[in-house]
């Protein structure tokens, strides 16, 4: 992970309110930037859930920032996403990790089977995000069949086999 913020020039250490996770700087990390780069170790044993992560600086131990620890696969967005042609493709039951796109809709496609009960959650609100997103699950064309605004889960019951578009913006 890469720790940027204010004041944080002289970090020393990551702690975890679960004193099983790790982190260690990376060595070799010396440019403009990247002097804060940890590799963050969480036990295969650790229950999921949010942790609570701190960062030890010059100036004392950093307010908390929250991150989930979770058992399904995981996925980092790796380009952009901003066009239904360019949707990321996700695998049901897995997670994505991805910054949002200022200003616009990002785009993730799935497959699923008729009668298939598929939940959709952008967790933003749960790791103290500042986004409040509103998230869609759309047809293969991209048009809208459930809607959430609030930032809650959509719980979708998908109508027929087929490839669906899950927008957020």
């Amino acid at each position: 992970v890469l720790i940027t913020g204010q004041y944080i020039e002289e970090a020393s250490e990551l702690r975890f309110s679960d004193p099983r996770i790790t982190a260690a700087l990376v060595p070799g990390e010396t440019s403009v930037g990247l002097q804060n780069r940890y590799l963050v170790s969480i036990p295969s044993d650790c229950s999921p859930g949010i942790v609570e992560a701190s960062v030890m600086t010059r100036l004392g131990l950093s307010a908390s920032r929250v991150f989930s620890v979770g058992v399904l696969p995981e996925v980092q967005q790796a380009k952009p996403n901003t066009s239904i042609d360019k949707a990321m493709t996700l695998e049901v039951g897995s997670v994505c990790n991805s910054a949002m796109t200022a200003r616009a809709v990002d785009y993730y496609r799935f497959h699923a089977t008729e009668g298939q009960r598929v939940l959709v959650d952008c967790a933003a609100k749960g790791i103290d995000s500042k986004l409040n997103p509103v998230v869609m699950v759309a047809d293969e064309k991209g048009r809208d069949l459930a809607v959430e605004r609030r930032g809650g889960v959509i719980d979708f019951l998908v109508p027929e086999e087929g490839a669906y578009v899950v927008k957020v913006h």
